[in-house]
């Protein structure tokens, strides 16, 4: 996807893989992505929660998908009318994404790149709003208060990840994100498909 807007932002340089886990999204597990979660509880309930923290936000809000995976959410971008940056580790995830998006490709504005979410190469305050959903379980805790500090940095209005928060070997607390934020404050924490799995909202104060 190609947009003047857009053409000021640099390639990011791609990363080593985020975690262990992070980099097992290729081939066949990047294709049947969807198919096998989409009509998942757990998928269904973020669906209607991230869209929904979204849907206030004017046409031409320019917007970070950081891991954008398959890109479940360009329909809704694309509907809306934001500018999209789609950006991920895996070059098969991103192939999804341009299929999923080549249908409504006519109305897409923004581009795909290849990226991580802890370095993203993008200049400071060069997007609005940033979304990180389903990476901070392959992310060390550490990375996951680097990934914040990043989204600060480069975002201006909204920060929006999810987080499995308890009972969990993979879990990474709400105060462990706090404590990255700066200038930053938590004003949405809702339970996704249970109490312990969060799709928290940052925004500055």
């Amino acid at each position: 996807m190609n947009n003047p807007l857009m053409e000021y932002l640099p390639p990011a340089q791609p990363q080593q893989p985020q975690a262990q886990g992070a980099g097992k999204y290729h081939g066949q597990i990047a294709t049947g992505y969807d198919a096998k979660r989409e009509q998942s509880p757990k998928w269904v309930i973020e669906q209607q929660i991230i869209t929904g923290m979204l849907d206030d936000l004017p046409e031409g809000t320019v917007v970070l998908d950081c891991p954008v995976g398959t890109g479940r959410f360009l329909p809704f971008y694309v509907e809306k009318g934001f500018h999209i940056l789609g950006m991920d580790l895996s070059l098969d995830m991103l192939k999804q994404t341009e299929a999923k998006i080549a249908p409504i490709a006519a109305n897409a504005v923004g581009e795909l790149r290849q990226g991580d979410v802890r370095n993203t190469g993008l200049p400071d305050k060069s997007i609005d709003v940033a979304i990180n959903c389903r990476i901070t379980r392959w992310l060390s805790p550490q990375d996951c208060q680097t990934m914040i500090r990043e989204m600060q940095r480069v975002a201006c209005q909204r920060i929006i990840w999810t987080a499995r928060v308890a009972n969990h070997q993979h879990a990474r607390t709400v105060e462990l994100f706090e404590a990255a934020l700066d200038g930053w404050a938590i004003v949405r924490n809702d339970a996704g498909v249970d109490l312990d799995y969060r799709i928290l909202m940052a925004e500055p104060v």
